[in-house]
């Protein structure tokens, strides 16, 4: 058999045309008689199922207007020109281009095209096909949004649309091919022979995603038997050379060196303050797949074409909960964006040195809003901006959202110590940390039990106290203690691991224990880490007599 002619061609085109987008509803669907196979792609699994603390008020943010605040909307203007350094640049338009080296280009992707093969492409950079031609063989490419599809999960649809009993082959065998490597990501494959009308055909299928511009990637060959292993020999080497050129908005961000310093701790406590009572559920996005045989007449002989066909008919959209969590910390005054890829969708949020931390979110009813991810977990730093560049008009709806205050956050603590003291004052209160001592039979070392009754004493007795904790990279770390405002101005800290067997605690100096994460009260500290907190309330302390 020769090579296809132009009307064959456009018959091939026709009858494996894929339908990327959902009809309105006045157009509505006509599914001749060609195998339908539809199948939903499981959401992904919110991180963190901790049961929550008992619930404050609601803050219902399903009504927040974008960008009807001044400053998160300045927030994430400053964020998107920070994240627009880092873009990879995207090639535009489908046309099929040929640069200096021989590489074919369009729709951001390029490859080395077939000695005698020709390429016809469709569509744009975020759905299209590219119709490859070659000597008695036809291929198709096709790309569309990836919203967290499986290859090996589509191609098990492929194969069961095949074997549908609509498609009534005389013979049929499909297998799994091995898996091949495509522009450094694992692909899927699928190997199909059959029977029909006496002829025999065989396709090759592979089937991949690309994080850099966040398509997935199906593609299909056909050939002649008599050409088959020439032909099949010149596909494969046109996807070994194939390239994901990426798109705009994908970034790879450099990660905060530590996770829980002073910002990072902050951070980390700002996501405990609240927890999600109910997070709208979006849509799953749902792929169709069917198959559809096209005859072909070329000098007294017919030759039927099975050609796969894939329509994504709900698309992926930013969740409701990370768009809620975005659009918190910038009321708050983060840098916070939202990346996604293969359909998860993450927050990442700027440190004050330029870099970047990223946030996996909490599921409804668990505890906290989400959790720090390390810098050693880099996919979680690559990915694309979710609604670049329309994230430039503000937060994205958080409908049917609603966020909980527990507690409020601590205060960064950096505090001047007093270098003159009142005697009086100072007497008192090494007279009241000497007059008691802890009872209890725990570690000594538990410097935050300790801490936290040392401070119910000093507020019971009047003193302006504070609870003060340390930070990954403080010299005191892991410790807390506590800081007493002096009459008039200044601080004294108290350290209570020093006390020993007697006493509560014994004052101390040094520039390392006026700084770290200030909380207000005990119950303050107990809501967000109700593993070491004990919810002391002042004027619910007991004294015995002095010992």
């Amino acid at each position: 058999m020769g090579a296809l002619s132009p009307s064959r061609v456009l018959s091939v085109l026709l009858g494996g045309l894929f339908l990327l987008s959902a009809p309105s509803a006045a157009e509505g669907l006509v599914w001749d008689d060609a195998t339908w196979d539809l199948f939903e792609i499981l959401p992904v699994r919110p991180v963190g199922a901790a049961d929550g603390a008992d619930p404050a008020p609601a803050r219902d943010i399903s009504n927040r207007s974008a960008g009807t605040e001044a400053e998160p909307a300045q927030n994430r203007s400053m964020l998107l020109e920070a994240v627009m350094e880092s873009l990879s640049k995207g090639m535009g338009g489908p046309e099929i281009t040929e640069d200096g080296e021989g590489r074919s280009r369009g729709s951001n992707f390029s490859f080395v095209l077939p000695r005698g093969w020709k390429a016809a492409p469709r569509g744009d950079l975020d759905g299209g096909n590219l119709t490859l031609e070659g000597p008695s063989a036809l291929a198709t490419i096709v790309w569309f949004e990836d919203s967290g599809i499986d290859p090996e999960i589509l191609l098990r649809q492929v194969v069961r649309a095949y074997r549908s009993g609509s498609l009534r082959f005389s013979v049929l065998e499909v297998e799994p091919g091995e898996a091949v490597t495509i522009d450094g990501q694992r692909a899927s494959t699928l190997n199909v022979f059959y029977i029909y009308g006496g002829l025999e055909s065989q396709k090759r299928i592979v089937a991949w995603s690309t994080p850099r511009s966040g398509r997935f990637f199906f593609a299909s060959f056909w050939s002649v038997s008599e050409a088959w292993d020439a032909n099949l020999g010149a596909f494969e080497a046109l996807l070994a050379s194939f390239r994901d050129e990426g798109a705009e908005g994908y970034v790879e961000l450099e990660p905060r060196t530590a996770t829980f310093d002073l910002w990072g701790a902050v951070l980390q406590e700002t996501l405990r303050s609240y927890h999600f009572e109910r997070v709208a559920i979006p849509p799953s996005p749902e792929v169709g797949m069917r198959v559809v045989l096209t005859a072909h007449r070329e000098a007294g002989r017919v030759d039927q074409l099975a050609s796969e066909e894939i329509v994504s008919s709900t698309p992926a959209a930013i969740p409701p909960r990370e768009a809620a969590l975005q659009a918190l910390l910038l009321d708050r005054g983060y840098a916070a964006a939202i990346l996604r890829r293969g359909g998860a969708f993450w927050l990442v949020v700027q440190g004050p040195e330029g870099r970047w931390q990223a946030i996996s979110s909490s599921g409804a009813g668990g505890r906290g809003m989400g959790s720090l991810v390390g810098p050693d977990d880099l996919e979680w730093y690559r990915g694309l901006v979710a609604g670049w560049p329309d994230a430039v008009e503000g937060p994205a709806p958080t409908s049917g959202t609603v966020l909980v205050e527990d507690c409020n956050p601590p205060r960064i603590v950096r505090l001047d110590p007093r270098s003159e003291v009142n005697l009086t004052w100072i007497l008192g209160i090494e007279e009241l940390l000497n007059r008691y001592r802890y009872s209890g039979k725990g570690n000594d070392s538990d410097s935050f039990m300790k801490a936290q009754v040392c401070w119910a004493l000093l507020e019971r007795e009047g003193h302006d106290a504070l609870l003060v904790t340390s930070y990954e990279g403080h010299p005191l770390h892991p410790r807390m203690w506590v800081i007493v405002h002096h009459p008039g101005s200044g601080h004294v800290a108290v350290d209570p691991a020093a006390s020993g067997d007697r006493g509560l605690g014994e004052i101390v100096s040094g520039a390392e224990w006026f700084d770290g994460l200030g909380y207000e009260t005990s119950l303050q500290y107990s809501c967000l880490h109700p593993d070491k907190g004990h919810a002391i309330d002042p004027e619910a302390v007991r004294t015995p007599d002095p010992g």
